[in-house]
C-alpha cells in the first residue's frame, strides 16, 4: 500500500511487513468524547508483546487519551478492550495494574507533599518491597534510573527532570506486561534517555509490549518497531517503522506538507546588542555574563541541574539577583525585570497554567489592560487578540471559555507561549518551550520566536535539546556548577560541540557535588527535620513550656497538681476531636460538624449514662453514641463524594442539622450522667489524667500510621493531589468516606470525655469545639490545604490552646483575650510556618 493511501483522512492502513507477535492488547473501534468534543473516533490498533509501538500525533489527537483508557483513568463511550485476549472491559487503574500494566505518565503522578520513598512505596504493590527492606529496594530502584537523591527528600523540592525519573522508576519497578512511555523524554538529559533506552531493549528482548508516545522522530528511529500516527481522534495510519520516512510520517500527523524545521538565523555576525546580564549571581548561578545582539536568539545550555533554570527564574525577576540587566541600555531592577519579561516555564503544571480560569483567561491575563479603555473591559478586543495568536499557533480547543486543564499538556503549552505573546514583552524567556510540544507546533513556536527577535525582542531560550539549540539559536552558551563555561557561536554551534562542553564540564561537578553531600551529616538531618510535618513540635513545645513557667511567675498555683490535672483532661476532649478535624484536613477538606456532632452524642448520652441505670443500659447508650457518629461520618462522606457537595457546604449542612437536632432532644440541661462514670474517665495517675495518657498514645499510633502503612500514605495522596493518586490506583471514594467515619469515630471518643467535663446534657456545649479543633490543627502544623500534616503536632496544639485559655483566667484577664489570644497565635503560627516555606523555596 502506498503512503498516499496512508494519508487521506477517512482511511487507515496497516503495513504489517513480517507476522507480529502474539497480541498483548487489542482495542476495537474505541471512541470517547469530552463535553460533545471528540477526543477519539473508531479507533482500533493491536499492541504486540516484545515489540516497541509508537504512537505519533500533534497534541490534542488523542494520544493521552487512548493511554489513559488503557490505563483504566478513563473509560471509553463505545469499543472493546482485550488483554491477552480476553475482554477486560471495564478497567480501572487498579485492574489494569493487576494486568501488568505500567504507565509513566507526561505529567508525572507525583504527590508533591510525601518523599521519594513514600511516593515509591503507594504508588507500587507491596510484593516489589518483599526482596529486601523497603529502603533498600527504593533505593535500587533509584539507582536503576540513575536518580540519585535522598530518599526522604520531599517531591516538590525535586527539578522537572528528577521527577519524570521517579516516575520512570515507579513504571519499570512492576516488571509490567505492557509498559506506556508517555513523552518520557520530554525533560531528560542524553544520558538519562541512553538509560532509558537501554532499559526499554531490556524489556523488550523479555517480551514486553512497549507503547512509546513521542513527538521525536529521531527517538522513534532508535527505539520503535511499529509506528501508528492519530490525528483529530482518528487513526490515520499503523506501519513497521522501518518501512515509513519521515516526511511521510510528518504529512500524515500534521494533514499537510512542512517546511524546514527551523527558518533561517540572524544574518548579521555582530549587531547591536539590545540586552546585557554582567555579572550576574543568585541562587545556583555566579558571574553570568553574556549579551544578545538585534535580531539574535541566544540559548543556555548543560547538564541539567547546573543552574540552568535558576538563571531563567531570575531574569524574570522571581529569584532574587545581584548584578547588572539591561534591556536597550536602560538598567533593570527586580520590578521592571517583572514588567518586562515573558516567562515561559519549563513546569506548565505548577507554574505555567492557573488550573481554575479558562483557556482566554490564561492568554490574558498578562494583558488586561491593552483590552481595557476607562476601566473597562473590551471582550470582543479580547476574543479577536486570543483568537489570532491561536490561529498562529493551531491550539485546538473546543472553546476559549473551557478550562485550561481540559486541554492536552501540549496545547498548554501553547496557551503559556500566547500569553507571552500578548503581553508586548521587552524580552522573552522560554525554558524548554517546545517541551511535550507536537512536531507542526514546535516549527510554529520557532518561527515566532525568531520573528519576535527579529522584530527586536530579545529572546533567551533554555533548552535540554542540543538539536533544537543547534537548528534555533544564534549564540549558545554552555553552564556548569552555576557558571558560563562556553560560549558557541555561529559554526561553533553544533549538537556534539554543545553536548560535549556541557558533559565534560560536569564530570568535575559531579564529583564536587558528591563530596559536598558526603560531608553533610547531621546538617544535612536537621536540615531535613525543619522541613518535614513534625517541625512544629519543638516551637510548640518551646512555647508551652515558656507560658507555663510565665503564669506561674505571677500565680504560683498555676503549676499545682489540681491546675495541671484540669489543663490536661480539658485538652483530652478538645484533642479527640482535633485528631479527627486533622484527618479531614489531610484528605484537603474540613468538617465543620465536629462541634455540634460531639454536643449531639453527649445529649444521646445523657439519656442513658445516669445514676440508677443498668450498665446494659449504659453500654446501649455508648453504643447508640456511637452508631450515631459512624452514620454523620458516612452521611459527610457520601455527601461530598457522590452528591458533589464541597466539604465546607456539607459539613455546614450536618452542623445546622445536628444543632437543631439536639435542642429538639433538650431544650436545656438536663440528664446528668453517673458519678462513677465521670471518675472513671477522669482517672489519673498522679496529676496526669489516664485519657490523656491515651491521647498521646493514639497521637502516636496515628503519627506512625501515617508514615509507614499504606492507609497513610493513601490518606495523605488523595489531600497533596487527587488526580495524582487517582492515576496511581488509590480509591478515592473509599479513602474519603473512611476518612470522615474516622472524623466523626475520634469526635465520638472526645465527646465522651466532654461528657466527663459538663457531667449534664446540654445543646449548647460543643460547637466552640469546630473552631478549637481547626485552631488545635493548625497550630499543629496540617496544612489547610491538604496532603500534609502531624497528629503530635495537633495535640500539642490542643494542649497550647487550652492552656492559653486557662492562663487568662489565672492571670484574671476577660474573655476577650481568650479570643484574641486565640487569633494571635494562629497568625503567628500561619506567618512563621509560610516563611518557612518560602525560605526552604528560595
Amino acid at each position: 500500500m502506498q503512503v498516499a493511501e496512508l494519508q487521506t483522512s477517512a482511511d487507515t492502513a496497516d503495513i504489517t511487513g513480517a507476522a507480529p507477535a502474539r497480541t498483548v492488547i487489542r482495542m476495537t473501534d474505541v471512541s470517547k468524547s469530552f463535553s460533545g468534543v471528540q477526543a477519539l473516533a473508531d479507533v482500533s490498533v493491536e499492541f504486540y508483546a516484545g515489540e516497541v509501538h509508537a504512537i505519533l500525533g500533534e497534541n490534542g489527537a488523542g494520544k493521552s487519551t487512548l493511554m489513559n483508557i488503557i490505563t483504566g483513568v478513563l473509560q471509553p463511550d463505545t469499543g472493546r478492550i482485550e488483554f491477552e485476549g480476553r475482554n477486560v472491559m471495564p478497567l480501572d487503574p487498579e485492574t489494569s495494574s493487576g494486568l501488568g500494566i505500567s504507565i509513566s505518565y507526561q505529567h508525572p503522578a507525583i504527590l508533591e507533599d510525601m518523599s521519594v520513598q513514600e511516593n515509591l512505596q503507594v504508588a507500587l504493590p507491596s510484593r516489589v518491597f518483599d526482596d529486601g527492606g523497603p529502603r533498600e529496594v527504593a533505593r535500587r530502584l533509584l539507582d536503576e534510573v540513575g536518580l540519585r537523591i535522598p530518599l526522604n527528600t520531599r517531591t516538590e523540592d525535586l527539578t522537572v527532570a528528577q521527577k519524570h525519573l521517579l516516575e520512570l522508576a515507579k513504571a519499570l519497578a512492576v516488571n509490567p506486561k505492557v509498559l506506556i512511555l508517555d513523552e518520557p523524554t520530554a525533560s531528560l538529559d542524553q544520558d538519562a534517555t541512553d538509560m532509558l533506552f537501554r532499559r526499554v531493549r531490556e524489556l523488550k528482548g523479555r517480551g514486553t509490549s512497549v507503547i512509546y508516545i513521542t513527538h521525536r522522530l529521531a527517538e522513534l528511529r532508535q527505539i520503535a518497531d511499529r509506528v501508528t500516527v492519530l490525528r483529530d481522534g482518528r487513526k490515520r495510519g499503523s506501519s513497521l517503522a522501518a518501512e515509513v520516512s519521515n516526511q511521510d510520517l510528518l504529512d500524515m500527523i500534521v494533514g499537510r506538507k512542512l517546511e524546514s524545521a527551523f527558518p533561517p538565523k540572524c544574518d548579521d555576525p555582530a549587531p547591536p546588542a539590545n540586552f546585557r546580564v554582567s555579572g550576574l549571581t543568585g541562587r545556583r548561578f555566579s558571574d553570568v555574563e553574556f549579551e544578545v545582539g538585534r535580531g539574535q536568539i541566544i540559548g543556555v545550555a548543560g547538564v541539567e541541574g547546573n543552574g540552568q533554570a535558576d538563571l531563567m527564574r531570575a531574569l524574570a525577576g522571581l529569584q532574587s539577583w545581584k548584578g547588572s540587566i539591561t534591556l536597550d541600555g536602560r538598567a533593570l531592577g527586580a520590578r521592571q525585570l517583572k514588567r518586562e519579561a515573558a516567562y515561559m516555564p519549563s513546569d506548565r503544571h505548577s507554574e505555567g497554567v492557573a488550573a481554575d480560569l479558562t483557556i482566554r483567561e490564561n492568554a490574558t491575563v498578562s494583558s488586561l489592560e491593552k483590552y481595557a479603555s476607562a476601566g473597562v473591559l473590551s471582550r470582543r478586543r479580547e476574543a479577536e487578540s486570543v483568537q489570532k495568536v491561536f490561529g498562529s499557533l493551531a491550539v485546538k480547543a473546543s472553546s476559549m471559555e473551557a478550562r485550561i486543564l481540559s486541554l492536552s499538556g501540549g496545547n498548554q503549552q501553547k496557551v503559556v507561549m500566547s500569553r507571552a505573546l500578548l503581553s508586548e514583552p521587552g524580552f522573552i524567556i522560554a525554558d524548554e518551550p517546545t517541551q511535550g510540544v507536537d512536531v507542526g507546533a514546535r516549527f510554529e513556536i520557532y518561527r515566532i520566536l525568531r520573528e519576535v527577535s527579529n522584530a527586536g525582542t530579545p529572546v533567551i531560550v533554555n533548552s535540554s535539546d542540543a538539536a533544537e539549540l543547534e537548528g534555533l539559536c544564534d549564540v549558545v552558551v554552555v553552564m556548569s556548577r552555576g557558571r558560563i563555561v562556553k560560549t558557541l557561536r555561529g559554526a561553533e554551534i553544533t549538537e556534539p560541540n554543545i553536548v560535549g562542553a556541557a558533559v565534560a564540564a560536569d564530570t568535575e561537578a559531579h564529583h564536587i557535588e558528591q563530596a559536598r553531600r558526603s560531608r553533610g551529616g547531621f546538617a544535612a538531618r536537621f536540615r531535613h527535620f525543619l522541613q518535614s510535618d513534625n517541625a512544629t513540635i519543638v516551637p510548640l513545645a518551646v512555647v508551652a513550656i515558656l507560658l507555663a513557667l510565665y503564669v506561674f511567675n505571677q500565680n504560683e498555683n498555676y503549676l499545682s497538681s489540681f491546675n495541671v490535672s484540669n489543663i490536661l483532661i480539658l485538652a483530652t476532649a478538645l484533642g479527640f476531636i482535633a485528631l479527627g478535624q486533622t484527618i479531614a484536613l489531610l484528605m484537603g477538606g474540613i468538617d465543620l460538624s465536629v462541634g455540634p456532632l460531639a454536643g449531639f452524642l453527649v445529649v444521646i448520652g445523657s439519656f442513658f449514662v445516669n445514676d440508677g441505670q443498668s450498665a446494659a443500659t449504659m453500654a446501649a447508650g455508648f453504643a447508640l453514641m456511637f452508631g450515631a457518629a459512624l452514620v454523620v461520618g458516612l452521611i459527610n462522606g457520601c455527601l461530598i463524594r457522590f452528591a458533589n457537595f464541597t466539604p465546607i457546604a456539607a459539613t455546614l449542612a450536618m452542623f445546622i442539622g445536628l444543632q437543631g437536632m439536639s435542642f429538639v432532644l433538650r431544650d436545656g440541661p438536663g440528664g446528668y450522667i453517673a458519678f462513677p462514670v465521670i471518675d472513671t474517665l477522669t482517672s489519673r495517675i498522679g496529676p496526669v489524667p489516664i485519657a490523656f495518657i491515651l491521647l498521646v498514645a493514639l497521637a502516636i499510633a496515628g503519627e506512625y500510621a501515617l508514615r509507614r502503612t499504606r492507609p497513610g500514605w493513601t490518606l495523605r495522596a488523595v489531600g497533596s493531589n487527587e488526580e495524582s493518586a487517582r492515576r496511581i490506583g488509590v480509591r478515592l471514594d473509599r479513602t474519603f468516606i473512611a476518612g470522615y467515619v474516622g472524623v466523626s469515630v475520634l469526635t465520638f471518643v472526645g465527646a465522651i470525655m466532654l461528657m466527663a467535663q459538663i457531667g449534664v446534657g446540654d445543646p449548647a456545649q460543643g460547637v466552640n469545639y469546630t473552631l478549637g479543633s481547626i485552631t488545635a490543627v493548625v497550630l499543629g502544623g496540617t496544612s489547610l490545604r491538604g496532603g500534609r500534616g502531624t497528629f503530635i503536632g495537633t495535640v500539642l496544639g490542643a494542649l497550647l490552646l487550652t492552656e492559653v485559655l486557662n492562663a487568662v483566667s489565672f492571670l484574671g484577664l476577660s474573655q476577650t483575650f481568650q479570643y484574641g489570644f486565640q487569633g494571635l497565635l494562629i497568625l503567628v503560627a500561619a506567618l512563621i510556618y509560610s516563611t518557612a516555606r518560602r525560605k526552604r523555596e528560595e
